[in-house]
């Protein structure tokens, strides 16, 4: 089969939001070559000592790539519609977005195929992997696995923000816990609290695409009885409450979502925060605090943070 594939020239800060854009427009599989990732690698004691940077990256430009199915666009329709969001994201978001060079061709089943091998088994915890729908594994007595389509929408468990956000909140689930999982994208977070037994579970996302595929994933690991999907605007107009609320979005998202988090939670229940660059969590701090939050408490990873706090 043949896959229109899409090369785009970024940022690290912008990566994620065009990989969502693009999978939004129906990529049926996303991956990025990012040289940041390579500069938080060392030598991992055992001898192995990465390479000189120079002899993998030219530049800092994170490359994004992603696989469309030809039958969905012209390829100068696809062209113009990537531009016009990208022109409608800059709007919206300060930051930078890097050279923006686009490029699409026409890609044979290997591309596909290379694409395919990004996405190997992912441990998120001691009792939870998520792996690909189409690998072959056995898990081990007390291990959940939710399987995913990474394609189909944006979010792998591969990132730091996910493996933060699945961490903290397993670290709180309990059988009795009653869960929201804002901006779910792909559902992982939703699934991994179905998978780890919470009693019950929701997952909002303004992108109609991500729930539709956020359900499919429900479905594909049978949890239709404990995880619901539904399409809102963060909690905008939500009247019932959480034991735990989780989102993993960027800072200026979970700031405009703080006073809602706060109304949705029950007494003593508790907020997960992920998405966060280093640099932008006491921004967040002082703005939960302000909110009515306590006992918060940060993890990182990768000069990423988690931030969990308390009503």
């Amino acid at each position: 089969m043949a896959w229109l594939e899409i090369t785009l020239t970024t940022t690290h800060e912008a990566s994620e939001l065009m990989t969502d854009t693009l999978l939004a427009l129906g990529a049926e599989g996303v991956y990025t070559e990012d040289p940041y990732e390579f500069d938080q690698l060392t030598d991992d004691g055992f001898g192995i000592i990465k390479p000189d940077r120079e002899e993998l990256y030219d530049s800092s430009d994170v490359t994004v790539k992603a696989y469309i199915d030809p039958d969905l666009y012209a390829v100068d329709d696809l062209e113009a519609l990537i531009n016009s969001e990208i022109q409608q994201l800059q709007s919206t978001f300060t930051m930078d977005f890097g050279p923006l060079n686009l490029s699409i061709t026409m890609a044979d089943e290997s591309g596909w195929d290379d694409w395919k091998t990004q996405y190997p088994p992912i441990s998120m915890t001691e009792h939870l992997t998520i792996i690909p729908d189409w690998a072959e594994y056995s898990p081990r007595d007390d291990e959940r696995v939710i399987r995913i389509e990474p394609g189909i929408a944006f979010g792998t468990g591969d990132h730091p923000t996910t493996r933060l956000a699945i961490q903290a909140m397993s670290q709180h689930l309990t059988p009795k816990s009653t869960v929201f999982d804002v901006g779910t994208g792909s559902g992982i977070i939703a699934l991994s609290a179905g998978a780890l037994e919470a009693q019950s579970v929701t997952a909002f996302d303004l992108d109609e695409t991500a729930t539709a595929n956020a359900r499919n994933h429900v479905a594909m690991n049978q949890l239709e009885s404990v995880v619901t999907v539904q399409t809102n605007n963060l909690l905008e107009g939500v009247v019932e409450t959480a034991s735990l609320i989780v989102a993993n979005i960027i800072t200026p998202i979970l700031l405009r979502l703080l006073d809602d988090a706060y109304r949705c939670l029950e007494p003593k229940g508790v907020f997960i925060m992920s998405g966060i660059q280093e640099g932008e969590e006491q921004t967040l701090i002082d703005a939960a605090s302000a909110a009515g939050f306590i006992n918060l408490s940060t993890t990182t990873e990768n000069n990423w943070v988690c931030i969990t706090c308390h009503k």
